[in-house]
């Protein structure tokens, strides 16, 4: 216990205000306030977002174990009409100081990928990669990738469950249109998880979580709406607002969507307020985060909103709520 407290203590002392740190575990909970875990199951409002491995973030504050950062790489748009990244609080073991220049060459494609301590695949590090954490490979010629992590270590990981990132930049876009909707459809049937923004861990898969011995216990891992997108984009090097109503935002309006576009739904009787997000999935059907207690679906549009896509046009209101259609993509 006492080598725990020194860990922590050693990291806390890295983890001074405006300092950028990393994150060293593969899913970590972004808490409204310094305290408690969440929940499986539960539309838990102090769950604002969650962080995946190698995401930076800028540390504001730090109290007692936990510290109140900025989520750099996930924009909300405040009420003082500014962008800047998600904020919360995270524990502050989960973070470690970047060593040198930390720049991401690849991400993860598959749901979940397994690192290794040698490029034999002899021995399994421990370390279990979630879709959409970008992380740095300084050697990409072979079946197996080798991993810098953050703290200058060295990791492999399989060629096959991941994708370099300059070699997403100068994909077609109807590729990366294709590849968005393949992420998607690898979440089809995880649990919806308010706040969530992972893939979900399958049992079986027992995933090893990094930390010192008093680490919190393993966090609920799953999407929501807005999750799922955000999630499904970062697999081909996008990165786009955290939730439903900055992703409308920044997107380009459009009248109809192609695979991968979105699809937005207002609040009930107030255009403006966006609060539901769909990701186009093509054939006259979406893929989607319906809400707690529900699972990942895809489904007919004729189904969802009681219309086909050529009978919903921007504006059109069902149930009390305004449709519209983004773009990230040309």
């Amino acid at each position: 216990m006492m080598l725990a407290v020194a860990i922590v203590a050693s990291v806390a002392g890295c983890a001074g205000p405006g300092k950028v740190m990393v994150v060293s575990r593969p899913v970590v909970d972004v808490r409204r306030q310094p305290q408690t875990q969440a929940a499986a199951a539960t539309h838990d409002l102090l769950e604002d977002t969650q962080l995946l491995f190698g995401e930076r973030v800028r540390v504001l504050d730090t109290r007692e174990g936990w510290a109140r950062i900025e989520a750099m790489e996930q924009l909300e748009y405040t009420s003082a009409g500014k962008w800047q990244g998600y904020p919360g609080w995270i524990p502050v073991e989960a973070l470690v100081p970047s060593k040198g220049v930390w720049d991401p060459t690849i991400v993860v494609t598959a749901k979940w990928s397994p690192v290794w301590r040698d490029p034999s695949k002899r021995h399994l590090s421990g370390l279990l990669l979630p879709m959409g954490a970008m992380v740095r490979a300084t050697d990409m010629g072979g079946e197996r990738w080798r991993l810098e992590l953050p703290d200058r270590s060295s990791a492999w990981i399989d060629a096959g469950q991941a994708r370099t990132l300059d070699e997403l930049a100068r994909l077609p876009v109807a590729r990366k249109r294709a590849l968005i909707v393949q992420a998607a459809e690898q979440l089809l049937r995880d649990p919806y998880f308010w706040g969530g923004r992972s893939p979900h861990v399958a049992p079986a898969l027992g995933p090893v979580w990094p930390g010192p011995p008093q680490a919190d216990a393993v966090p609920v891992t799953g999407v929501d709406c807005s999750g799922l997108v955000n999630l499904a984009y970062r697999t081909v090097g996008l990165a786009i607002p955290r939730d439903a109503h900055e992703q409308h935002l920044k997107a380009r309006p459009i009248t109809a969507p192609q695979p991968a576009d979105l699809i937005f739904l207002s609040e009930a009787r107030n255009p403006a307020r966006i609060v539901h997000v769909m990701l186009y999935a093509g054939h006259g059907e979406v893929i989607e985060g319906p809400g707690t207690g529900h699972a990942v679906r895809r489904i007919a549009l004729a189904q969802r909103l009681g219309d086909s896509l050529e009978r919903l046009p921007p504006g059109r209101v069902v149930n009390d709520q305004t449709i519209s259609y983004g773009a990230y993509l040309e």
